[in-house]
């Protein structure tokens, strides 16, 4: 029976919320013996009211504190094994990228080694090997603070050491084939303007040199090479060049003159018909007459001088092998 009412404390209130009491009552102690002898009471002071409100506080914050470290653990282990899957696919990604790196670094060898050839070919300057090596340094990266950094720093290191190194090569290479374009440019302009090929299809009859005059039979130097075949046989320009002369003269007569802008000129007399115009450009092979005895000359042929810087060559030094195209 309550004794009387009074307004709960605080830790009246607490105690009768954890263990759903009804607040604003003395408290009894009931211990049951047996039913001879009845059941005692014992009243519930407020000392011994806080220490158990304060134990269940205590387990309540074990409680907390376990369920707490609980949840920190599982989510550590959840990071951990999302990180390590992190981890795998970044390496996986990264040996791509090396095997990308190797072929493209083979790819840049096999330009190099052709390079090399097209340079002995045309008679530049070779690499240094040393400098082809194109070593690298520089500050290595700082991945200390990185998940798994130890496992995959190397890689890193190395991936982007070659990555520099790689573009080194692609950069050298593009301006080193630059500058084999401007110089096979400059090569193919200038073969193209150099008298390479023979004139027309003919028996040489006189070469350069001092001869017998066949007109005058005097003993004087013959500048050029003497081609015999039929009438009509064409005669094609020997390089690209630009007509310079197209007229008749006394002792060539029928006289084609080509400058090839490079020093070289190239001279065809005795031709029966002129095809081309002062001023004209002509390339290579294009046809600029047709054989015949115009002139000074005791039969049907071809008078075909080269000169060079003003000087008399010996045209058969430009002539090359019958076996050999020229384009």
């Amino acid at each position: 029976m309550d004794r009387h009412i009074k307004k709960p404390g605080f830790s009246e209130t607490v105690f009768a919320k954890l263990f759903n009491i009804v607040a604003g009552k003395d408290y009894l102690v009931s211990v049951e013996w047996d039913a001879r002898r009845g059941s005692q009471f014992f009243p519930l002071n407020s000392r011994l009211k806080n220490w158990v409100l304060f134990g269940a506080g205590l387990v309540s914050l074990g409680i907390l504190g376990l369920v707490g470290e609980s949840g920190a653990w599982m989510y550590r282990e959840v990071s951990l094994q999302y990180r390590y899957e992190e981890n795998a696919s970044l390496k996986s990604e990264l040996n791509s990228v090396l095997q990308v790196q190797g072929s493209v670094e083979s790819s840049l060898d096999s330009l190099s080694r052709l390079e090399e050839k097209i340079r002995a070919l045309y008679g530049m300057n070779g690499h240094d090997k040393s400098f082809l090596a194109f070593g690298m340094g520089g500050r290595r990266p700082d991945l200390s603070g990185q998940p798994f950094a130890s496992a995959v720093s190397e890689q890193i290191l190395s991936s982007s050491l070659k990555n520099r190194q790689i573009q080194s090569k692609i950069s050298y290479t593009s301006s080193s084939f630059k500058q084999i374009d401007e110089f096979v440019r400059f090569r193919h302009n200038l073969w193209e303007h150099t008298p390479f090929v023979l004139p027309a299809k003919g028996q040489i009859t006189s070469g350069f040199g001092y001869r017998l005059h066949p007109v005058t039979g005097e003993n004087a130097m013959h500048e050029g090479l003497d081609i015999a075949n039929s009438r009509w046989t064409p005669i094609f320009a020997t390089a690209d060049g630009i007509v310079v002369t197209c007229n008749q003269s006394g002792t060539f007569g029928n006289l084609v003159v080509l400058d090839h802008g490079n020093g070289y000129l190239t001279k065809f007399g005795h031709m029966t018909k002129i095809m081309v115009e002062k001023g004209q450009l002509v390339k290579r092979y294009g046809l600029i007459g047709y054989m015949g005895d115009s002139g000074r000359a005791t039969g049907i042929h071809l008078h075909y001088e080269v000169h060079r810087d003003g000087t008399p060559q010996n045209p058969e030094k430009y002539i090359l092998p019958s076996g050999i195209l020229v384009d």
